[in-house]
């Protein structure tokens, strides 16, 4: 063997020796490599899963409607209590869809907190079976609200707007002014659960008449809201021990339901038919038509079971909201002169003197991430 044999063999050896020593770091890069790649894909799996519970807890929340209670919402969708469906979130339009899509969907439970709260538990699902769970702590808001100034279920399509009466939804204190800084937002000036009523009513006011009717959503300010169940806020009052039951046999001339300092929950069994000087604060319940030929000066809460008809000759001023339901007089005159002017401050007052009666919206007070 001559010595350039050697030098060749030599040569092989220091390449197998250095193969040999790079063959682990190079498997060790390929390892890595592989690792942060399933670590990129796992850690974007848990945010795509993150996103995903936090759309539940937002569709949840965005679901509880202000006159929806919390009971109703921990029995589940049958309503009742201490069945299977106890706890899972009941979405007023049935089980949510894979959301964006598929595999990605979210289950929310709810469960019973301290101080009357509810709490929500959102469970994300996203690729390769990851999860992520969510939580948040759901209260009821500080101050009472309203769909709008008027709100009226059934069919607004019969609405005759006087030239001298204005709807406003633009927050509005004690005095009647705008209070400024200290205004809440602005509701509508009239909402009814149909969207194709509202649309219809748009329409058919003529121009000038939609300046008659201002607040949230431009003009007129006419819109479609989540159905707020009358029936039970009149049965909440019906039950209020400190309610006072009266039942008119002929029009009303000269009276006063109430005063700002001594509001009154007044029930009509009936119609009530305004023909004189009649004011009033608080809350009051009329059992059949409201019809008002004279002056009406009320602050507060005013709810119709059935028709509201304001005359030509009539001068009409409620400060706070009115709440209209179906039945079987469809009339909306709001003729004459006059306003429905929404007023937060009002409404607080009332929400003061008889509370549990008007609807609070439901607030997220507390957010963690358990899992």
């Amino acid at each position: 063997m001559n010595r350039l044999d050697n030098q060749r063999g030599a040569a092989l050896v220091a390449t197998l020796i250095i193969a040999m020593l790079l063959f682990p770091l190079g498997a060790l890069v390929v390892f890595q490599a592989r690792s942060d790649l399933d670590i990129e894909h796992n850690l974007r799996s848990e945010i795509e899963a993150f996103y995903v519970a936090e759309a539940g807890l937002e569709h949840a929340v965005a679901d509880i409607q202000p006159g929806r209670s919390f009971d109703e919402i921990l029995v589940g969708a049958d309503g009742v209590a201490h069945t299977r469906d106890d706890g899972r979130f009941p979405f007023s339009e049935g089980a949510p869809a894979a959301f964006p899509l598929p595999p990605f969907h979210y289950d929310v439970q709810v469960l019973a907190a301290p101080n009357g709260m509810i709490r929500l538990q959102s469970v994300g699902v996203g690729l390769n079976g990851s999860t992520k769970v969510l939580e948040v702590l759901v209260a009821r808001g500080r101050g009472p609200v309203t769909p709008a100034a008027l709100y009226a279920e059934g069919d607004l399509r019969a609405l005759e707007l006087g030239d001298a009466f204005r709807l406003s939804g633009v927050d509005h204190n004690r005095s009647g002014s705008p209070p400024g800084a200290a205004a809440a937002s602005s509701v509508p000036a009239m909402a009814t659960p149909r969207t194709d009523v509202a649309d219809a009513v748009r329409r058919q006011l003529r121009a000038d008449t939609a300046q008659q009717l201002v607040g949230a959503g431009g003009t007129p300010s006419v819109a479609a809201v989540a159905a707020l169940n009358l029936g039970a806020y009149a049965e909440a009052c019906a039950k209020a021990p400190r309610a006072v039951r009266l039942t008119p046999s002929a029009p009303i001339d000269t009276t006063a339901f109430g005063t700002a300092a001594t509001p009154q929950l007044v029930i009509i069994g009936g119609d009530l038919d305004v023909s004189g000087e009649v004011s009033g604060a608080g809350i009051l319940v009329v059992g059949g038509t409201l019809h008002v030929t004279g002056t009406l000066t009320f602050s507060g809460l005013v709810l119709a079971l059935n028709g509201i008809a304001f005359g030509p000759a009539s001068n009409v001023v409620i400060r706070g909201t009115v709440w209209r339901m179906p039945g079987q007089d469809e009339r909306l005159q709001l003729l004459g002169r006059g306003s429905i002017d929404y007023s937060s401050q009002t409404l607080a007052d009332v929400d003061a003197a008889f509370p549990g009666i008007l609807p609070h919206a439901a607030v997220v007070v507390g957010w963690q991430e358990p899992l």
